[in-house]
C-alpha cells in the first residue's frame, strides 16, 4: 500500500474544490417557480403562480404559451406535427416542453413541492 502524498492530498483538494463549486452554481434552486422559455440564446422568465400568456417568434413562425392555475402548456403553435401543443400541461420544476421545429424550449425551475401523505408516489404504487 502507498503512502498518501502531499501532492495527492492538494489534488483531493482542488477537487472536492471543483465538485462544491459546480453544485452551488449549476444547482440554483430559487423557492418560487418559474417558467423560463428559450429561443436560440435568449431566455424570458415568467412567474407559475401569474396567469398570462405570450408569443415568441421561432424560425418557422409563432409559439403561443399560456400560464394558468400554476401550470403551463403550448396554446399554439406554426410546427407542423403539432407535438408541443398536444403533451399538454405541465406544473411540477423540472418538466419541459420543447417545440423543435420552431426552436423554443419551455422548462419550469424552482423548488421540488413535497408529496402530501395521501398521495401515491411512482415508487411506492
Amino acid at each position: 500500500m502507498k503512502k498518501v502524498t502531499p501532492v495527492d492530498i492538494i489534488i483531493f483538494i482542488i477537487f472536492l474544490s471543483i465538485c462544491i463549486i459546480s453544485f452551488t452554481l449549476y444547482t440554483n434552486v430559487s423557492g418560487k417557480p418559474e417558467v423560463h422559455v428559450t429561443i436560440d440564446d435568449k431566455e424570458w422568465v415568467y412567474d407559475l403562480s401569474e396567469d398570462t400568456t405570450a408569443s415568441f417568434t421561432g424560425p418557422i413562425g409563432d409559439t403561443t404559451i399560456e400560464i394558468s392555475n400554476n401550470r403551463v402548456h403550448v396554446h399554439s403553435s406554426d410546427c407542423k406535427n403539432q407535438i408541443c401543443v398536444t403533451s399538454g400541461w405541465i406544473d411540477e420544476p423540472g418538466e419541459w416542453i420543447s417545440c423543435l421545429p420552431n426552436d423554443v424550449f419551455i422548462l419550469i425551475k424552482g423548488q421540488q413541492q413535497i408529496a402530501q401523505k395521501e398521495e401515491t408516489d411512482d415508487i411506492s404504487f
